[in-house]
């Protein structure tokens, strides 16, 4: 058992909170037990799960098929390195994925300066509802952020995350067809020739999409009133998206 705030594992944990910690490491965290269990239950490459001393009766027998150590650790210090106020007495450490070459052959999603956690975790929880797998980010939050890992409810674990740059999604635009979500895009309950093979683009919450993605899209909208400015990204992603899985 942990008992010490120095321990090196602690220590990592803590690093692991941080953007630069998860880069040096190559891995993050999963927290809670309901994540940790659909991590356990999907073959998640696990590195090691940690156990409150208070929760360890519990959360041992949820995650008893888990192919990695568990390790138990004291109350007052798995307490000192969870990253949610009402902690559950979990944490697991994963490895972060090798980003595979994007194979767009059907439908995939862009998205461009996505900067809130809770906005990334509930698009991507989508796309892996919806059939988008691969996921193109250009400068968003990282998606390895323990508040984006939250908020996606396991929905990252079944995507397929493509870091790119905007050069690099603009030389994608050049062979492939691309839907940009804008205001002032058409109406998309009326378009009528949907292509087979798509890039959908969502964009920043305060700036929406590029201007020079824009220039390479085709411009789509989602109608509301004109009391209405403009819709949460992540509301107006996960609309967007089931509309185009369900298309006929």
């Amino acid at each position: 058992m942990i008992e010490s705030r120095s321990n090196a594992k602690i220590k990592k944990l803590a690093a692991l909170a941080t953007k630069k910690g998860r880069r040096e490491y190559g891995e993050f965290l999963i927290e809670g037990l309901h994540m940790v269990k659909e991590a356990v239950r999907f073959e998640v490459p696990l590195v090691e799960i940690f156990v409150s001393s208070g929760a360890k009766n519990i959360v041992l027998p949820q995650i008893s098929k888990a192919k990695c150590a568990v390790t138990e650790v004291l109350d007052a210090v798995f307490e000192r390195v969870a990253n949610t106020e009402n902690t559950q007495g979990v944490i697991a450490v994963a490895k972060i994925p090798q980003e595979e070459p994007l194979f767009a052959a059907s439908k995939f999603l862009i998205l461009d300066r996505i900067s809130d956690p809770g906005n990334m975790g509930t698009i991507l929880r989508t796309a892996a509802a919806t059939g988008f797998v691969d996921v193109v980010t250009i400068d968003c939050v990282d998606v390895f952020n323990p508040k984006v890992v939250r908020s996606s409810s396991s929905g990252l674990f079944f995507v397929k995350i493509h870091t790119k740059t905007e050069q690099e999604v603009l030389e994608i635009a050049k062979t492939h067809n691309i839907l940009s979500a804008t205001a002032e895009g058409e109406n998309v309950f009326e378009m009528h020739d949907f292509p087979a093979n798509f890039g959908l683009v969502v964009g920043n919450e305060a700036n929406g999409v590029s201007e020079n993605i824009k220039k390479s899209s085709r411009l789509v909208a989602l109608p509301m009133s004109d009391k209405v400015e403009s819709l949460n990204a992540a509301v107006s992603a996960s609309v967007l998206m089931y509309f185009f899985a369900n298309m006929r």
